[in-house]
């Protein structure tokens, strides 16, 4: 049963019986509005370009995470982990040989010798992921709630020692470079797009659906037979691919990489762009990835100064960091589901719910005459009130009472 708390809209989206379009109509119209500020992008300044491919690649990592975090329930301090591992997975094996053998001497021959395109280190990324994913399933698959979330975190740190630390290969602290950064707005639009169509096609399978109940009361949906640690097992799986290829393509926009790249601050970030666009729906999280990267822009430019259009602007060193935490601090405050307070967006109003879900919805209006007729009969309830009179006969009958004190007197 769907919890009276989650949203008309997003039921009638996961509803079986909802017609095939209002079922992926939250993933259309999210393609459609990546495509549009592509397109936007694109007759831009190549500043423009540059921060809209960014912002593509953060799509896909924030729809990568919220495959877990948002039908599970489960907040992630560690989804970043998978970023990394896929990072330097794509570095390792895109970068120049001649190259690598320069920067990293140490490496082993065959990952030396080994240079691949873009799409063959991204699915090597997602699949490294997923092994990483699997492991850390096994070894947590017990742990609920904020147990699992602070266990993801220490996941995150033991992750980040290990590439600080491991000069032979990611020449720790130093980072590597040399990595390919040509990543454009039209390399990167199939890859959200495509993470978008992955994260929708889970969120309508069965699997799907029970973690999504098993968010909403998971002693009940445990007790309908939901087994809840196998479900959060495969969404944690699939998250972890999607977010191995987005750690990809963030290494290709960077250029250079370092630990620090793919740590606490890429953390925030993304727990940020979710929480404000809304942590339970699909749509919060692209929503939430498009209005926070235009805002860090924008208090990127503040922050640095100079010219904005016709303003000229000093320098404010912080800004941005402090009013990104204003954002999220007012977004708990006052808007806890986020922007699209966890609804899906959709082709229809916000009380359609399509399907057979209709006849639920419409049933209790046509009863209602029916329900208020036991005021009808009030009159039936009151008819003690109109014997009262009967009830009181007995002070009627006093006189007939009192002959025998008559009688004794006229005696003598």
């Amino acid at each position: 049963m769907t919890s009276p708390r989650t949203p008309v809209l997003e039921r009638g989206v996961l509803a079986r019986g909802a017609p095939a379009l209002a079922r992926t109509a939250p993933a259309v119209i999210c393609a459609l509005l990546v495509l549009a500020v592509s397109g936007l992008a694109l007759i831009g300044s190549e500043t423009t370009q540059r921060t809209a491919t960014q912002m593509l690649v953060m799509g896909v990592i924030t729809v990568g995470t919220y495959i877990f975090v948002g039908n599970s329930g489960v907040l992630s301090f560690g989804h970043v982990v998978f970023v990394a591992v896929g990072a330097y997975a794509t570095a390792l094996t895109t970068i120049p040989r001649d190259l690598k053998q320069a920067l990293l001497p140490a490496l082993p021959g065959w990952l030396a010798e080994l240079e691949l395109g873009l799409p063959a280190a991204l699915l090597i990324s997602g699949l490294l992921s997923v092994l990483v994913a699997g492991a850390f399933a096994l070894l947590t698959l017990r742990l609920d709630g904020m147990a699992a979330g602070i266990a993801s975190l220490a996941l995150l740190i033991s992750v980040n020692v290990v590439i600080s630390n491991w000069d032979a290969v990611t020449r720790g602290s130093q980072g590597i470079v040399g990595i390919p950064a040509d990543l454009t707005v039209g390399a990167t639009v199939p890859w959200l797009i495509g993470a978008i169509a992955v994260a929708m096609a889970y969120q309508l399978s069965r699997s799907g659906f029970r973690l999504r109940t098993s968010r909403e009361d998971p002693v009940a949906a445990a007790a309908l037979g939901v087994r809840i640690r196998r479900d959060r097992s495969i969404a944690l799986v699939i998250s972890a691919f999607v977010c191995g290829v987005g750690g990809g393509l963030y290494a290709r926009f960077l250029g250079a990489l370092t630990p620090g790249d793919v740590y606490l601050q890429l953390t925030l970030l993304t727990l940020l762009m979710l929480i404000v666009g809304g942590i339970r729906s699909l749509s919060g999280a692209v929503v939430g990835t498009l209005f926070i990267s235009v805002l860090a822009e924008l208090l990127r430019r503040i922050e640095a100064g100079g010219e904005l259009g016709p303003i000229e602007l000093h320098p404010h060193p912080g800004v941005q960091q402090l009013i990104l935490a204003l954002t999220l601090l007012l977004t708990l405050l006052l808007r806890p589901g986020g922007i699209t307070s966890g609804r899906e967006l959709g082709l229809s109003p916000p009380g359609w719910i399509g399907g057979r879900r209709r006849a639920p919805r419409t049933g209790p209006a046509v009863d209602e005459p029916e329900a208020d007729e036991p005021e009808a009969d009030e009159p039936e309830a009151d008819e003690p009130e109109a014997d009262e009179p009967e009830a009181d006969e007995p002070e009627a009958d006093e006189p007939e009472a009192d002959e025998p004190a008559a009688h004794s007197n006229s005696a003598p």
